[in-house]
C-alpha cells in the first residue's frame, strides 16, 4: 500500500501535514476536500485570522493555514495533530478550547468542519450563537457522504440566513450570516436507565452510544462477573463510563480511572460518578488525552476497553490497535487487559506482540472478549 501525500497546497501556501496517530506508510491524507473548500472560501472573503475561530479541525489543516484565534474541539487526538503539524511547519501555536467550555471569544468569523453527530452540531451552533454578533459569518463544510440533509435547516435555525452551495469534489459548503434570532439551546445531555447500575446514565452530545447501552459493552459487562477482584482498574475509551462503573457496582474493583480522547466523554464519566457514587468520588480518577500516552499514575491490575474502530469519520481499526499498544506498560506485573471487539476486527496479532498470554474468553455471533495477560 502506497503512503498518502503529505504536501498540502491551498490558497494560504504549501504545508507538510501528517495524520495523528500515524502508522508507517500512512494511507490516509491529513486533509480532505471539505478543508480545501473552507480555506478557499476564507481566502476569497479575506477573513482576518485574529477574529476567526476554527471548529472541529481534524488534523490541523485549517489551523496551520489560517493561524486563527483558537481551535474549538472535543478531540485530544486532533489537538495532538495540530501541535505536531504546527511545529513541522514552523507555525505559531493555536490556543485550544475544549468542547465542554464555550468558545468565550469575541468572534467575527467561524470556519467549521461539520461533525458527524447532529446532536453535537446543534450544541456547537447554540453555543456559537451566543458569541457571534449580528453580521458575523459562519462558514461550514463537510464531505457529502457524511452530511445530513438537515444541515442547512439546522444552521438557519441557530445562526441565521444560510447559503447552500453546490457540491464540489464530493464536498459541500454552507455560509450562514448571524442575525438577531434567539433560539432555545438543546438539552446538555441525554441518557438511559442502566439495569446493571440500577440508575440513570447521562452523556454529553458527542459521546458514543449516549442514549443506549451499546451491544459490545453489554456483552463485556456480563463477562466481568467471572473475573477475580482487583484493587485498581482503568476504563480505557470510557465513553460515559459504563464499564468502569459496572466493575465497581459488581465488586470487581473499588477504584477506577476513566480515560478517553473525547473531552465530553471524560466529562460524562465524571458526571455519572458524581450522581451514582457521590460519597466515594475520591475512588475515581479521570484522564483526557491520547489513550494512556501521557498517563503518569501508578500501573493498575486491570484495564477494561471497548475500543473505537473509527478515526474521526473514517472506519479504521488502527485507532483500537493504537490504544492496545499502550496498555501493557500501564499494567502491573500479572495484570490483565479485558477487551471486547467486533469479530471482524483482527486485534489478535497486536495483543500477541504486547502480552505474554492471550485468551479468547467469550464470544457470540458479533463480539469476542479477549483476556490478555502481562508477564
Amino acid at each position: 500500500m502506497a503512503a498518502a501525500l503529505t504536501n498540502y497546497q491551498n490558497p494560504y501556501g504549501s504545508f507538510v501535514l501528517q495524520r495523528y496517530p500515524a502508522r508507517q506508510l500512512e494511507p490516509l491524507q491529513a486533509w480532505c476536500a471539505a478543508d480545501t473548500l473552507l480555506l478557499e472560501e476564507c481566502h476569497t472573503r479575506d477573513i482576518a485570522a485574529d477574529t476567526t475561530l476554527v471548529v472541529n479541525d481534524e488534523h490541523g489543516a485549517l489551523c496551520v493555514a489560517l493561524q486563527p484565534a483558537a481551535l474549538w474541539t472535543d478531540s485530544a487526538l486532533s489537538a495532538h495533530a495540530l501541535q505536531y503539524n504546527q511545529k513541522l511547519n514552523e507555525r505559531s501555536a493555536t490556543p485550544v478550547v475544549w468542547s465542554t467550555e464555550p468558545p468565550g471569544l469575541a468572534l467575527q468569523h467561524v470556519a467549521m468542519r461539520i461533525p458527524k453527530q447532529l446532536a453535537y452540531f446543534e450544541y456547537q451552533l447554540s453555543q456559537l450563537a451566543r458569541c457571534l454578533p449580528p453580521g458575523a459569518m459562519l462558514v461550514a463544510a463537510g464531505m457529502d457522504k457524511h452530511l445530513s440533509p438537515q444541515v442547512g435547516k439546522i444552521l438557519e435555525f441557530y445562526i441565521g440566513p444560510t447559503e447552500r452551495r453546490r457540491g464540489q469534489r464530493k464536498a459541500r459548503i454552507f455560509c450562514a450570516t448571524r442575525d438577531d434570532r434567539i433560539t432555545d439551546a438543546p438539552a446538555d445531555t441525554s441518557g438511559y436507565y442502566c439495569e446493571a447500575l440500577q440508575g440513570q446514565l447521562q452523556a454529553f452530545s458527542n459521546v458514543f452510544s449516549r442514549d443506549k447501552l451499546d451491544l459490545g459493552s453489554r456483552f463485556l459487562m456480563a463477562y466481568l462477573t467471572t473475573l477475580p477482584p482487583v484493587t485498581s482498574a482503568i476504563d480505557l475509551a470510557c465513553g460515559n463510563g459504563v464499564l468502569g462503573l459496572t466493575a465497581v457496582k459488581q465488586g470487581l474493583t473499588p477504584t477506577v480511572v476513566f480515560c478517553d480522547e473525547s473531552a465530553m466523554a471524560v466529562a460524562s464519566a465524571r458526571l455519572n460518578v458524581s450522581h451514582l457514587y457521590s460519597q466515594q468520588q475520591d475512588n475515581f480518577g479521570f484522564h483526557h488525552g491520547d489513550g494512556l500516552m501521557a498517563y503518569t499514575a501508578e500501573p493498575v491490575e486491570l484495564i477494561l476497553c471497548n475500543p473505537p474502530f473509527h478515526l474521526n469519520q473514517t472506519v479504521d481499526d488502527f485507532a483500537g490497535r493504537h490504544l492496545l499498544q499502550q496498555c501493557a506498560a500501564n499494567l502491573q506485573p500479572g495484570g490483565r487487559l479485558c477487551l471486547v471487539a467486533n469479530r471482524h476486527l483482527d486485534y489478535l496479532p497486536t495483543l500477541k506482540r504486547e502480552f505474554q498470554r492471550v485468551d479468547k474468553a467469550a464470544q457470540n455471533g458479533k463480539f469476542i472478549v479477549w483476556l490478555a495477560h502481562r508477564a
